[in-house]
């Protein structure tokens, strides 16, 4: 299994905790199951998710200026506690980052801790925290 590509990553890193009504389970599939990946994080376009280490996803992210490519590989799957994958887009200038998420279970809730590292530069991080925040407050509507 190959790991992080430390030396192709930027420097900037960002970090967005959040909380759900929801179990673990609930939340890491909304993250892995291509089905719920399509209805909220690319808004009903295409998704090709393998959600294993190694395994290859594509997410053709609808946008007002039409489809947005982004794509990766799985480094790390342990349902349901956590899922670590690379991400690349035009909004990581092609270059590869790495995404962490960590669910842990509150109570009937789960905390959710959404790690971005290796953005080019300080647009791009900011650009990702916009996004980051818009599909994270988005998701509770699609953990039915």
């Amino acid at each position: 299994m190959k790991g992080r590509n430390e030396s192709a990553m930027g420097g900037f890193r960002l970090e967005m905790p959040r909380s759900y009504d929801a179990s673990p389970e609930r939340v890491f599939r909304a993250w892995t199951d291509p089905a719920s990946l399509k209805a909220w994080l690319a808004e009903g376009g295409d998704v090709v998710a393998d959600p294993r280490p190694d395994g290859l996803f594509y997410l053709g992210m609808r946008h007002s200026s039409g489809i947005r490519p982004h794509y990766g590989r799985y480094l790390r799957v342990e349902s349901p506690r956590l899922l670590e994958f690379t991400w690349v887009s035009e909004h990581t200038l092609g270059k590869e980052s790495v995404v962490t998420l960590e669910f842990t279970p509150h109570g009937s809730r789960t905390e959710l801790r959404l790690t971005h590292e290796g953005l080019p530069d300080e647009r791009m991080a900011m650009a990702h925290t916009e996004g980051w925040t818009y599909f994270l407050d988005s998701l509770p509507g699609h953990l039915g």
